[in-house]
């Protein structure tokens, strides 16, 4: 850690920004928490963590939470594929003004601090044989994946305008989020919450649709690895495995930690995304040395144990 600054983080109670907040105070890192103004009070990693309440959509509370932070880790769910849909307007609404709001209140009160934002890692790129890199041309083929692309375009406006500093990460499929999942997003967390709950599971589209699966804890150590990487210029970065799997080696996988207690029906009439996505994450581990350290299958039998720990609590 470069100094004794605290690093400000937007989503702390979402899948992500938990696995952060847990993992930084490890570090030395004292974590400045930014929470909805009259939500639920957010568990904090340690006591010495700080709370400001207030509101990304209205930008209130946000000149005290960015002044005199290293970092702003932009981790807030605004939207989800399943619920962004098809309808563009609907993503840009609810993803976009945020957004801005914090970018103009880091221009005013702290650009030194550096910005990250979490970007898609598979739907941004569209369709693809090959696994892309950070260079391969963007091809959204979804309202979810237009927002990121223009999210992105928007934090490349501030660097190049306004000198703000960021890294943007590419993130895959994401799971291991012990907490049951309140939206459609996430195919292992909302299977693997389907089989507590003992309800059957919709699965869209096709069984051989591929992806790219992360498990939180890596993408957790993949920001640490950047937090301790300061002096470096604005940047892109995928985070996966640089590999995927079928829809139906994951439902093997639950199968087999589940003990054939997950059931699912095949959902042909809803749209099941790209067909395949995979990311080199090459970039990343030549910059920071970032590798990811849990395989598919270690991850999904540790993401069913924690689920069923968080239930039994």
């Amino acid at each position: 850690m470069t100094d004794h600054l605290p690093v400000l983080l937007i989503g702390a109670s979402g899948m992500i920004g938990s696995a952060i907040a847990s993992l930084l105070p490890e570090h030395g890192y004292k974590v400045r928490v930014f929470a909805r103004e009259g939500g639920s009070s957010v568990p904090l990693a340690q006591p010495a963590d700080e709370v400001v309440r207030g509101s990304i959509v209205t930008g209130e509370g946000l000149v005290d939470a960015v002044k005199g932070v290293q970092a702003v880790l932009y981790f807030a769910s605004t939207s989800v594929p399943a619920t962004s849909g098809d309808n563009p307007a609907i993503e840009f609404q609810a993803s976009l003004p945020p957004l801005t709001n914090v970018l103009n209140a880091l221009v005013r009160y702290n650009p030194q601090a550096r910005f990250f934002f979490p970007s898609t890692g598979g739907a941004i790129y569209g369709s693809c044989d090959n696994a892309p890199s950070e260079s391969s041309p963007t091809h959204p083929l979804s309202a979810y994946a237009l927002g990121k692309a223009l999210a992105e375009q928007t934090i490349r406006f501030y660097n190049d305008v306004f000198n703000i500093r960021s890294d943007i990460l590419r993130i895959s499929n994401a799971y291991g989020n012990a907490r049951p999942r309140s939206v459609p997003q996430g195919v292992i967390d909302h299977f693997l919450d389907d089989a507590i709950r003992g309800v059957t599971s919709q699965v869209w589209g096709s069984l051989e649709v591929q992806r790219d699966y992360i498990f939180v804890d890596d993408v957790a150590h993949a920001v640490l690895a950047l937090l301790e990487a300061t002096r470096r210029p604005s940047s892109v970065f995928n985070v996966g495995q640089s590999e995927s799997h079928s829809l139906r080696q994951v439902l093997n996988l639950i199968e087999q930690v589940t003990e054939g207690r997950h059931c699912y029906e095949l959902v042909k009439d809803q749209y099941a995304g790209v067909a395949r996505s995979s990311i080199d994450c090459s970039l990343l581990t030549h910059a920071v040395g970032w590798r990811p350290s849990v395989s598919l299958q270690d991850g999904v039998a540790l993401a069913w144990r924690r689920k069923n720990e968080f239930r039994n609590r």
